[in-house]
């Protein structure tokens, strides 16, 4: 009988080689990992195991190969087609990957979505990929906002950076057109609430300076600076930095609108549609400073602003700004 040999990772070390089984071929059923243990088609080092045997350093797994094909023949392990290829990198080492995510692709819950893109880029690319462990998005960014988005390509590196986002000891900027003159740096501090009975898939948020339910409203606090001004169809703009402290759903767009400077096109939150454009409005995670870490991270990550913003904003008559 033909094995084929799978040398285990760090992700994969002290993890049940039931679990690992069942992530790396998630069509066969538990009931017949532990079957095919006892026949001895899933064995470690050539020898059989336990269902609860944990994976050491050094260890391979081998497996029947005829396991590894699903009924119409096509590998087990291998994901579903993904039309979404892999977005510019902006940075990555054995722990982290961080992408420069384009306009209008989804981050997850799609077959086209980022996740997917990344999750074959790992199959594929990276040497001693792990069998059990699966990358993902560590924070999150809308489908129409663009920019840094950082995904874990280890268990280290996913704990630190998930940590540290939690604690906003992470800082995240971003670059947004918004309408109006916003003369002088401003902090908001707001409540997001669920706009309540919407029927379209597309769901809002509400932002208001006071609290009405206190178990479902959430913070959302954000500084910004005023970095430019022009003018669009004759109405005042501003280019404005962003650095936000909490990381609730549509919280930039959200409170923009509240304060009376929605972004510039996005009609969801009060903006001026706007037409002949790559972009329905400009959003950018251009910036992530980070604190000292043990998963090899520089202390800044940073990004220019996309070609559309540009055009956008010399259309602004904005041609000189500093992020």
């Amino acid at each position: 009988m033909d094995f084929a040999d799978f040398p285990v990772s760090q992700n994969d070390l002290d993890r049940r080689i039931d679990k690992i089984i069942r992530i790396f071929i998630p069509s066969i059923s538990l009931s017949l990992i532990y079957k095919d243990l006892r026949k001895g088609l899933i064995k470690v080092n050539g020898k059989k195991v336990r269902e609860d045997y944990r994976v050491q350093n050094g260890d391979i797994v081998n497996i029947a190969s005829f396991l590894l094909n699903d009924d119409d023949g096509k590998a087990a392990k291998q994901e579903a087609d993904c039309t979404v290829p892999l977005p510019p990198v902006a940075f990555q080492n054995q722990h982290l990957l961080i992408l420069n995510k384009p306009y209008d692709v989804l981050v997850h819950g799609s077959s086209d979505s980022l996740d997917k893109a990344v999750l074959n880029y790992y199959k594929s690319n990276i040497k001693d990929a792990s069998l059990s462990f699966t990358p993902g998005p560590l924070h999150r960014l809308d489908r129409k906002t663009t920019g840094l988005l950082a995904f874990s390509l280890s268990l280290q590196g996913a704990h630190w950076f998930s940590e540290h986002i939690k604690d906003h000891s992470i800082q995240k900027y971003y670059a947004a057109l918004v309408e109006g003159n916003v003369k002088q740096p401003e902090h908001w501090e707001d409540y997001i609430q669920k706009e309540e009975n919407q029927k379209t898939a597309f769901k809002t948020v509400k932002a208001s300076e006071s609290i009405s339910n206190e178990k479902e409203d959430k913070l959302a606090s954000t500084d910004i600076i005023p970095l430019a001004y022009g003018t669009f169809n004759g109405k005042p703009v501003t280019l404005i930095k962003l650095n936000i402290h909490t990381g609730r759903t549509h919280q930039i767009r959200a409170q923009s609108s509240l304060h009376n400077h929605p972004l510039l096109g996005d009609t969801a939150y009060g903006g001026t549609k706007l037409l002949n454009q790559k972009q329905d409005f400009f959003l950018q995670a251009f910036c992530l400073q980070i604190p000292e870490n043990p998963v090899e991270l520089p202390p800044e990550i940073k990004l220019p602003l996309n070609h559309s913003f540009l055009n956008i904003l010399n259309v602004c008559g904005i041609k000189e700004f500093v992020l």
